[in-house]
This record gives structure tokens, sequence and C-alpha cells, in this order.
């Protein structure tokens, strides 16, 4: 069925993320938050209204050490984990879910080392030149390694790659109804 029509432009909200253990693709709600983070994801969706929904986008994610094809499926697995976690605890959002993976988060590593302030800038240049490169994949990991503060990235940054990250895409105003093109007139929307 079509979509009803919106007024206003979509926003979102981002900046709920559930994290994994190394190597793990089950969700441990004791582990980095995630209790209190699918409690705010609950706490979103009410104060925004279930019609107000467009969809939920949940990207998941690995951290670039081991395999690179290893980690391409772990985060499948871990998308996976996150459809069927929400099917479960919000069955109500089944309709409005785009579950998908994302690989290795270099993305978000970037963003990290880049607003560090612990390191020096000439550290951080370093690493981001690294992030930068257009290498094969296996080079870059293998000169991340190589960088003397590799140990504190893997540390540091590493644990919160691990992750899934979700973005509510709502609209700031209710769907108007449907118009029927024939007649113009409003034809009433199903009500759950």
């Amino acid at each position: 069925s079509a979509q009803p029509a919106r007024l206003g432009t979509a926003k979102s909200l981002l900046g709920i993320e559930v994290h994994f253990r190394f190597d793990r693709s089950d969700l441990d709600m004791d582990y980095m938050g995630n209790s209190d983070a699918l409690a705010r994801l609950s706490e979103a969706i009410d104060s925004i209204g279930l019609h107000m929904i467009d969809s939920i986008i949940i990207v998941s994610h690995s951290s670039p050490e081991g395999s690179y094809k290893y980690n391409i499926a772990l985060s499948q697995k871990r998308a996976a984990t996150m459809r069927s976690t929400i099917q479960e605890h919000f069955p109500e959002l089944s309709g409005f879910l785009r579950v998908s993976s994302s690989g290795e988060s270099w993305e978000q590593l970037r963003d990290y080392v880049a607003a560090d302030e612990k390191m020096k800038r000439s550290t951080i240049d370093n690493v981001l030149k690294v992030i930068d490169s257009d290498v094969n994949i296996h080079t870059k990991k293998w000169r991340m390694q190589q960088l003397p503060v590799y140990r504190y990235l893997l540390q540091t940054y590493y644990p919160r790659l691990r992750n899934s990250v979700f973005c509510i895409v709502y609209y700031s105003v209710p769907p108007l109804p449907e118009v029927n093109p024939v007649t113009q007139t409003s034809i009433p929307l199903p009500t759950e």
C-alpha cells in the first residue's frame, strides 16, 4: 500500500548504539550499557510516537582487527541479532526496520581518532594518513599495527566499533490522509 503523504521534512534521531563483545554476535545486555541503550530507544519511540515514525535504520559493524572477510560475516551476524532482538522486544517496530551490516567501521574509527584529545596532533595525522590511504585492506591493517599508538587505539576505540547504531527517521507533523484522485475525497487511514 502507498505511504501516506507527509507534510514537512523528515528528521532523524541518531546516536543510540549497542555494543558487542570481541568476536561475538550475541547481544549481552550487561555489556557497555546495552540495556540502557535499548531503554533509550524505547523512550525515544514513545516520545516520537509510532504513527510519526517512517523507519528505524540499524547498521551493524565490526572493528578492523582480524580477517576482513571474517569481520564482514561478523557484522552480518550482528545485524541479524539486532533484527531478532528488536522484533522480540519491540514487535510493533517490525514493519519499520531497515537492518544492514557495514563491515569494518573505519569511518567511525577515523571520527574517534580525529576528535581524540589525548594524542598529539602529529600522531593523529599519522593515524588518519593510514586510515585514508588508498591501499588494500590487508596493507592498511598491517600499517595500523605498526603505529606506536596502535595498542592505545585497540584498547580505547576498537571496543566501541563493535556495534549496531540506530537511526530513527520520523516526521514532525502527522501524515496527511490519502486522497482519492478520482473524487478528491479523503480515504480514512486504517488505525491500529
